[in-house]
């Protein structure tokens, strides 16, 4: 096995093998679709053992990868090319900025990301709603969170459906919509790269909104797009999300959950959420669900995802109800 040889898909499963299942499994939910989910299990499935060279030499790839990304994000081509010539040299710098910037487009909004988001706001505040979406796609979440608060409550959700969806546009759309913001904002415009939009770009926004924000942009996708707004609300918490509440609240979600859909969904969590788990049992139930867990034999991992979003689903509606409260930050900080 060398490393020049192996597919991008067999680097992301022995990546997916290091990293460990707890991880692996947190990574695949939030940032891969089902069909692609399935060609990284049979790829793992298909490897009998990897030697920790080549898992060492994608490990360093993939660093390398995520260096390189981010000094595009935050400093342009020319920035990144300089810090990575002065890191890795000259010739490495150039093959990793050609394998990352073949898999991205461009774009012309990198640059906004150093600018103030309140000076923005008034640039942009009367502009369509699919251009606003497309500029606070390419922002960071806490500047597009910012923005999105402070645009008036019935532009909200529609702004925040086009955020979801400007990854399904084409090109040639996207680029006619930057040809409007062209006069205002050619000041600050800067040739870059990056891939953006898409649900999870929502998701980062809207946990920085504020719970008010949130409520109302949810509402309006719920109007708009129903399969989009539960895409949304899924991603927005995760069965490992129970380690921010306090042990009361923990306590009033387990009164909901089913013993054996709790069983399942710990097989599947990192060790932190289950610790907190057992620690808000009694010692009674803690040793009873150990042993359920125990003699549980092989779970499928579809198994685990419907077990814990079962109880992702409890949290939210105990959240919704006020009977628990899931802090997100800004207006939503526990005091």
């Amino acid at each position: 096995m060398q490393v020049s040889k192996l597919s991008g898909l067999q680097k992301a499963a022995i990546l997916l093998i290091a990293l460990g299942s707890d991880l692996s499994s947190k990574v695949l939910r939030q940032h891969f679709v089902d069909a692609e989910i399935e060609q990284l299990t049979q790829e793992i499935s298909n490897m009998i053992k990897v030697p920790n060279e080549i898992k060492n030499s994608v490990f360093e790839e993939f660093f390398e990868l995520c260096r390189a990304r981010e000094f595009l994000i935050h400093g342009g081509i020319n920035y990144a090319k300089e810090l990575l010539e002065k890191t890795v040299g000259q010739q490495k710098a150039s093959e990793i900025l050609s394998k990352l910037t073949r898999e991205m487009r461009a774009i012309p909004f990198s640059s906004l990301r150093k600018a103030d988001p309140k000076s923005l706001i008034s640039i942009i505040r009367e502009e369509h709603p699919q251009t606003i979406a497309l500029i606070l796609a390419h922002l960071t979440p806490e500047q597009a969170s910012v923005i999105l608060a402070s645009m008036p409550p019935e532009m909200q959700s529609e702004i925040a459906r086009r955020v979801a969806i400007i990854d399904r546009l084409t090109p040639d759309i996207i680029r006619d919509v930057e040809d409007v913001l062209e006069s205002k904002v050619s000041s600050v415009v800067q040739q870059d790269h990056t891939v953006v939009g898409g649900v999870q770009s929502l998701v980062d926004i809207l946990n920085r909104v504020g719970r008010s924000a949130e409520k109302v942009i949810l509402e309006g996708l719920e109007r708009e797009d129903p399969a989009l707004a539960e895409e949304v609300k899924r991603r927005m918490l995760v069965f490992e999300d129970i380690i921010m509440l306090p042990d009361n609240f923990i306590q009033r979600v387990l009164r909901e959950v089913n013993s054996k859909d709790l069983a399942i969904a710990m097989r599947g969590a990192n060790e932190e959420a289950n610790a907190r788990i057992y620690k808000n049992l009694s010692k009674r139930a803690a040793e009873m669900l150990k042993e359920e867990i125990e003699f549980m034999g092989p779970v499928r991992l579809r198994e685990v995802e419907q077990a814990q979003q079962k109880i992702v689903n409890i949290l939210r509606k105990l959240d919704e109800s006020g009977e628990i409260i899931i802090s997100r930050g800004g207006e939503d900080v526990l005091v």
